[in-house]
């Protein structure tokens, strides 16, 4: 029955949940299945423990620090949006409060220079009744208008005073986010300089390990099952079409720049239609391309590799939700996204993941950031497209 709610989840993420915390909960549920998932396609490998594995720990806290942070800029950037509004609107009601006082400045001295009542004397004076009578009406109706004048006065003042309160909340706010960012960084510093420490320790295991032709094997295939048990999970109710023969191979290109990154533009548009619309996630250098012949043998490359700078900004090739943000033993801290029927983009090595399991994304939006992990020597990302579990040519959608 869990299963079966998961694969609703998957499926068919428009439905509404009675209440916003079962909904939480079903997502929680459901990052609950990914990761035993996870757990179970690396514990069926049969190989021993990898020297990147001593990274793994630290890679992930590098990671959810990193989104963290991500979190806290966004807060932060919203907190100055509400401030400068704030700080306008406190301007115009100062300024309002001006002009109201100005105002009551000029009553105040017309009523000061009448010797007595306006009503009294005119009902003392000699004029005709008809006169008084319109007079005291005149009376009353600047009256009216100066009570009106003096409500409105007191109002704009509580404003005023609510505008104050709200000024230095927001400030506070900010305050306790830059002093969260300088918590978050000492601690991404700290793990950072750990990691580094684990990598020299273990860096010539790791590069004898990486050139090892079995072991590149068993990441294809540990990958493979992931895939292979995401998709069952995902496809499970829907009818299966038949697969996509993979598009031949280009010629290898090494070194070719890469600039052509996604944007906006391409949000909203159903995955199949992007084929010749296409565009990478990240500008860097085109290193290894699909179905390229590794340089010490083993398996083909099954997507491409762009040696990019550490840091930079993945973004999502297209609209989709995140099924899988872990990390994967050969692959470090890998995002995949199900694009709907039955493509799936897979973003690894990265040094950051800024998406969870269950978020939405659009074409564009910023999913992770480039990096080293699961123990790769160059800096850069690792991207495979997939249909039914079998990898493709990005290079033949690109536009």
């Amino acid at each position: 029955m869990l299963r079966f709610l998961i694969l609703l989840l998957f499926l068919q993420p428009g439905i509404a949940s009675p209440a916003s915390g079962d909904k939480q909960q079903e997502l929680e549920n459901l990052r609950s299945q990914i990761a035993k998932l996870k757990d179970d396609v690396e514990h069926a490998s049969a190989d021993k423990a990898e020297a990147a594995d001593g990274l793994r720990d630290s890679e992930r806290r590098i990671s959810d620090v990193n989104r963290k942070l991500g979190d806290l800029q966004n807060k932060e950037r919203q907190l100055g949006t509400s401030l400068g509004k704030l700080n306008q609107e406190h301007r115009a009601t100062e300024t309002q409060l001006h002009a109201e006082e100005q105002q009551l400045a000029v009553l105040l001295r017309q009523r000061y220079r009448q010797e007595s009542d306006d009503a009294t004397r005119l009902l003392l004076s000699n004029r005709s009744p008809g006169e008084v009578q319109r007079d005291l009406e005149y009376y009353a109706y600047i009256g009216r208008a100066r009570a009106k004048l003096i409500s409105a006065h007191k109002a704009t003042l509580d404003h005023l005073a609510s505008v104050e309160s709200k000024t230095r909340d927001r400030k506070a706010d900010l305050e306790q986010v830059k002093q969260n960012q300088l918590t978050q960084r000492n601690a991404l510093a700290q793990e950072k300089r750990s990691r580094q420490a684990t990598y020299n320790q273990l860096s010539d295991q790791i590069r004898q390990q990486r050139k090892q032709i079995d072991n590149l094997v068993r990441d294809q295939s540990r990958l493979t099952r992931l895939i292979d048990r995401l998709q069952r999970l995902a496809e499970a109710a829907r009818s299966k079409p038949k697969p996509r023969k993979a598009p031949t191979p280009n010629e290898p290109n090494r070194g070719k720049p890469v600039n052509d990154v996604v944007d906006a533009s391409l949000a909203g548009i159903k995955f199949a239609a992007l084929r010749g619309k296409l565009a990478l996630p990240v500008a860097g250098e085109l290193e290894a391309r699909f179905g390229q012949a590794r340089s010490g043998g083993g398996p083909a490359w099954k997507g491409l590799f762009i040696k990019a700078r550490p840091g930079q900004p993945v973004r999502a090739v297209g609209s989709g939700e995140v099924v899988f943000a872990d990390w994967l033993r050969g692959f470090g801290n890998l995002l995949i996204i199900d694009h709907g029927g039955g493509y799936l983009s897979l973003y690894s090595n990265n040094e950051s993941l800024y998406k969870q399991v269950g978020d939405n994304v659009r074409a564009g939006d910023i999913v992770a950031t480039v990096g080293n992990t699961g123990g790769q020597e160059e800096s850069g990302l690792y991207f495979e497209l997939r249909r039914q579990g079998q990898p493709f040519d990005p290079m033949s959608w690109v536009r």
